[in-house]
């Protein structure tokens, strides 16, 4: 039987992760994942699934969620994927704004 000792390091051990995934995702670069992956998709159609890595995937995924916990939290109607657009053409900027600021800019435009 697991002790609360055990139970506890193993529930920590677990969450942990997930804490630090923000850190890991820099919206920007998951946009640009996410952008990647659907231009690629159009043009290639069965391909883009085969050759997309499983970080890839990841990243794209957390830049749709958080567009889409955006814009259901703010009213935001704006197309997702001119959104991520938006948002990775910072990816080359130096000192892009940050994501709360990309986040809002990208429902205006």
């Amino acid at each position: 039987m697991l002790s609360k000792k055990h139970l506890l390091v193993t529930v920590a051990l677990i969450f942990f992760p997930m804490i630090s995934v923000a850190s890991q995702f820099p919206l920007v670069n998951s946009c640009v994942e996410l952008v990647n992956i659907y231009k690629s998709r159009n043009e290639q159609h069965l391909l883009a699934a085969q050759t997309t890595s499983l970080s890839q995937s990841l990243r794209a995924g957390y830049c749709l969620g958080v567009l889409t916990q955006y814009a259901e939290s703010h009213s935001c109607y704006s197309n997702w994927f001119k959104r991520a657009e938006y948002i990775a053409n910072y990816a080359s900027e130096d000192f892009p704004p940050s994501e709360k600021k990309l986040l809002e800019l990208s429902c205006e435009n």
